[in-house]
């Protein structure tokens, strides 16, 4: 029989198992673009940040996807403990991350004409990916370690 948080994890493992991969399509097609560039994807060049040289930050792309793939494999096996003061740090650390990037994107959008939405926006997207996976962890162990306390 399963206990209560495993049910209540188990409705969050979905949003985030997707959010993941959706972080996880954006590193396979930048790869692909860097090594076996197709026409179907935009060119590399439009996956890029321009905060770090490309190297590394495929590193910490696979950092954040590992630290990711644990998070979820505690939720698919049930042994995710909420906690109310991890809930208030993610949901502020994610919502700070989220307007940001949202604001990014906006002023990108509004100002930055000359770049059609797939040209200039798709890291700033993903950052929006992250940001969520952020926001719904942050739900998760606010709401319920709410409870548990």
């Amino acid at each position: 029989m399963q206990n209560k948080h495993t049910t209540i994890s188990k409705k969050y493992l979905i949003w985030l198992l997707v959010l993941l991969l959706l972080f996880c399509f954006r590193i396979v097609a930048q790869l692909i673009q860097a090594f076996y560039p197709v026409d179907f994807l935009p060119p590399f060049e439009a996956w890029q940040s321009g905060a770090l040289p490309y190297w590394l930050l495929v590193v910490f792309q696979f950092i954040i996807i590992l630290v990711c793939i644990n998070v979820v494999i505690r939720f698919a096996r049930g042994k995710a403990t909420p906690s109310y003061k991890a809930g208030r740090i993610y949901l502020a650390l994610g919502g700070v991350y989220f307007s940001v990037m949202l604001f990014r994107l906006v002023v990108g959008l509004t100002f930055a004409t000359d770049h059609n939405w797939f040209g200039a926006r798709i890291p700033t997207v993903f950052h929006l990916v992250l940001a969520s996976f952020l926001l719904l962890l942050g739900r998760f162990h606010y709401k319920y370690g709410k409870i548990k306390q």
